[in-house]
Parts: structure tokens; C-alpha cells; sequence
């Protein structure tokens, strides 16, 4: 359901009116799955997406990726720390570096949640988070005192799966904004 959520968040006419919005640099995206340490899978490298169409492109490869494995646990720190070596290794130099983590529970992964948020922060990595809450109506504060990490960083709830579409498009309209807005 994320996955689906995320390829239709990219043929919004808004999302792809804020991919245009950011030319003549566009975006650099990249897609994780994870679950507990070891479990990280890049079902979607990084891609540039300068324009709606690259945009459009991206999310029909994104409806085209099935869900690889089904997490032994949720390992939040291990997102983190895995979505952080890609950035640092990647060929892309970005004025914003950002970790969006999207999940329906706390992590229980028994790797240290505090350390990775450090070790983001210390990269001048951000990390936004979009709980889904269908499970847990506290989700959203543990994100926010958890998860989320850096000055500029914010959480988008959504209330459960199907309310994920519309927390997905939100949390992108914020993301893709021109530089200094």
C-alpha cells in the first residue's frame, strides 16, 4: 500500500507542478525497503527527476515494485543508517539531504534509534517521518520525539493505509519546494 501511495503521489498535478518548480536541478530520489538489520533492500536507486515527465517516470517504476520480503521486525535505526550510507555514496551532490521514513510501528529492531538519528544529523542529513497510525494513535509523538531529526524537520501522520495517499502528497509538496522557500 506505501509503495502504491508513493507512485500515485507522483502523478499529482501538484507534486508535478512542484517538480517543475524546482528546474533547472530537479531531485534526486532514491526508494528503501527495510525491516529488521540486514533486511534493507534499494528496490528504486537513485534517480533524477527534473521535470513532470521524469516525475510521471518514476512513479509508473515505483508501481512496478512488489514488496520483496515481509520484516522480521522494524529496525527505524537500520532505515536510518542504511538510507544514510546511500546518500553518502551516491553520485548526486544535493542542496537538501533527506531521510523520509514512512512505517506503522515503533522501531523493535534493537539497533540504537538515538545513535542513527545522530549519526544523520551529524551527515547534515534530515529525517522527516509519515506514521501510520492505524495501529497506534500515538505513533505520530513517537516519530516526533524518536524519529524525525534536524531543524527543518517535520512528521505528516496519516491515520491509516488509505489516508497514506494523501499524507505521502503532502509530505512531497513540502519536500519539492524551490530552494529558500
Amino acid at each position: 500500500l506505501q509503495l502504491e501511495g508513493l507512485a500515485l503521489a507522483f502523478r499529482d498535478p501538484e507534486v508535478l507542478q512542484a517538480v517543475e518548480n524546482l528546474k533547472p536541478l530537479g531531485a534526486a530520489i532514491a526508494v528503501l525497503q527495510w525491516g529488521a538489520p540486514g533486511e534493507t533492500r534499494i528496490v528504486l536507486p537513485f534517480t533524477p527527476v527534473r521535470s513532470a515527465r521524469e516525475a510521471k517516470a518514476f512513479g509508473f517504476q515505483i508501481g512496478l515494485i512488489r514488496r520483496w520480503q515481509w520484516a522480521s521486525s522494524t529496525s527505524i535505526a537500520t532505515a536510518l543508517d542504511d538510507s544514510r550510507l546511500l546518500i553518502e555514496s551516491n553520485d548526486y551532490e544535493g542542496f537538501r539531504r533527506i531521510i523520509d521514513v514512512s512505517g506503522d510501528g515503533p522501531d523493535n529492531g534493537g539497533a540504537d534509534l538515538e545513535a542513527a538519528r545522530k549519526r544523520a544529523l551529524a551527515a547534515e542529513i534530515t529525517v522527516n517521518g509519515l506514521p501510520i497510525m492505524a495501529d497506534d494513535s500515538a505513533l505520530d509523538r513517537y516519530y516526533e520525539d524518536k524519529v524525525i531529526a534536524g531543524a527543518t524537520a517535520f512528521i505528516e501522520p496519516a491515520r491509516d493505509f488509505e489516508d497514506y495517499v494523501r499524507a505521502i502528497r503532502d509530505k512531497l509538496l513540502r519536500e519539492l519546494r524551490p530552494l529558500g522557500s
